[in-house]
């Protein structure tokens, strides 16, 4: 039962941030020198929703007294509410960021991890499924990833466009 209050509690306070970052995010500036990049907050939606199910498997379960085998549980965690969980807490501030400032890059990663480039040192990007991979140092080194579904992906790419960095483009297969 513990878990199960800490359960709702976490998923209380992760709605709450959420909210919260959605009514600071709401500003969407047009500055090609000064952006974040960060997960949208459709992705939280989504996460509440699957962690409400969750929830609601799991108060079923309680109260309709049955015991919910340890494989079936283990396959609910895994494949509901950890990947949940995780929607929720990416559109928080310093989760998943890139902050362009003028000519520096960070990347922040888990709150903690933090890496620092300079957009002149960028050198290309490849554009792939969902986003752009982002060369630095003569291309050996991939630098970053940037998901071009994040709201403001297409300020970085005006901006490696206007700096004259080139994007290759994937090839198209032709049949």
């Amino acid at each position: 039962m513990s878990f199960l209050r800490l359960l709702i509690v976490g998923f209380i306070v992760c709605g709450v941030l959420d909210i919260l970052t959605a009514r600071v995010t709401k500003k969407e500036t047009s500055s090609l020198s000064h952006f974040t990049v960060r997960a949208p907050i459709d992705f939280a939606f989504l996460g509440a929703i699957g962690m409400g199910l969750f929830i609601a498997i799991m108060l079923f379960a309680k109260h309709e007294s049955r015991v919910i085998p340890v494989w079936i549980m283990i396959v609910l965690s895994i494949g509901l509410m950890l990947p949940s969980a995780l929607l929720m807490i990416a559109p928080i501030k310093g989760v998943w960021d890139i902050i362009v400032s003028n000519d520096d890059i960070t990347v922040v990663k888990g709150f903690i991890f933090k890496r620092h480039w300079k957009f002149s040192s960028i050198e290309y990007a490849k554009a792939g499924r969902g986003g752009l991979k982002v060369y630095i140092n003569g291309g050996k080194r991939k630098a970053f990833f940037l998901d071009t579904m994040c709201p403001s992906s297409q300020h970085f790419i005006e901006r490696m466009e206007k700096e004259g960095k080139t994007i290759i483009q994937p090839m198209e297969s032709t049949k």
